[in-house]
């Protein structure tokens, strides 16, 4: 079963308007950058080339035991610290 959540990540702006650049650490410690329109994040508005602590939209998959693997904007799954999801 594939649950709708939110994941804890960093925003930036996008090169292109309706779309944000999210970074977050995996769970293996790793940084992994992805790009997701607007109104998958929060906030969606007044980012610049600074990070911005947000939330972006994901599917979770499998959440618990200290991880979650959950589906990013851009179609990957990765796994993530599961307090990072909500």
């Amino acid at each position: 079963m594939v649950v709708k959540g939110k994941m804890n990540c960093e925003l930036y702006q996008s090169a292109f308007s309706g779309e944000v650049v999210f970074s977050v650490r995996t769970a293996s410690g790793e940084s992994y950058e992805g790009v997701a329109p607007k109104h998958y994040a929060e906030p969606a508005g007044g980012l610049t080339s600074e990070p911005t602590a947000g939330q972006v939209s994901v599917k979770v998959l499998k959440n618990g035991g200290g991880t979650a693997r959950v589906i990013v904007p851009d179609g990957e799954a990765i796994e993530v610290p599961g307090d990072s999801v909500k």
